[in-house]
């Protein structure tokens, strides 16, 4: 019959059996909470890895754009540095650019030379005034073709005079310029 020890027996199968559920559910929930946080950080660091590799593929593609527009640049900039030991060439170049715009110049390079350096080669600076007679027209052209030459020069300082009270027919140029050019051994 129902008795105080039955009661106790029965009470205490379930309570042992209630027990035995939540320690089950208590280790089922420890176990799925690791393996949540196991899932969580692998997903957080394929994440990361993922965002690097898009970044990486960014700058990769950024890096093919820049090496395609530069081209064969490089090496068009690489051939504006004439050797310093030989600027015959830019001699010549603006000998030809004078007769073209129907000037005569004389050239005065001062051994005055400003030494630079780049990433793959050094540069030296040599420094250089000319002289012309002209009028305003030739001096125009005269510039605008000296802005084009393909090389690494530019003009420091330029003076125009004259006699007469209307340069514009004829006066005397000069200027002071400088030429980057690759240095020699």
């Amino acid at each position: 019959m129902f008795t105080t020890k039955n009661l106790f027996a029965i009470f205490g199968k379930h309570v042992i059996i209630a027990f035995g559920f939540l320690l089950i559910a208590s280790g089922i929930v420890f176990y799925l909470s690791g393996q949540i946080t196991k899932i969580t950080a692998t997903v957080s660091k394929n994440q990361n890895l993922a965002t690097s590799q898009i970044k990486q593929t960014e700058i990769v593609t950024r890096m093919n754009d820049e090496i395609a527009t530069i081209g064969d640049n490089d090496t068009i900039i690489r051939h504006s540095f004439i050797p310093s030991n030989n600027i015959l060439e830019f001699i010549s170049t603006l000998e030809s650019l004078a007769l073209r715009n129907g000037l005569i110049q004389s050239f005065n390079f001062p051994a005055q030379v400003t030494e630079g350096e780049s990433d793959t080669f050094s540069i030296l600076t040599i420094n250089y005034q000319n002289s012309m007679s002209t009028n305003v027209s030739s001096l125009v052209n005269y510039l605008k073709q000296f802005e084009m030459l393909p090389y690494f020069t530019k003009i420091d300082s330029l003076s125009i005079s004259s006699d007469q009270a209307d340069w514009r027919v004829s006066g005397a140029v000069s200027y002071s310029a400088s030429l980057a050019t690759e240095a020699t051994q």
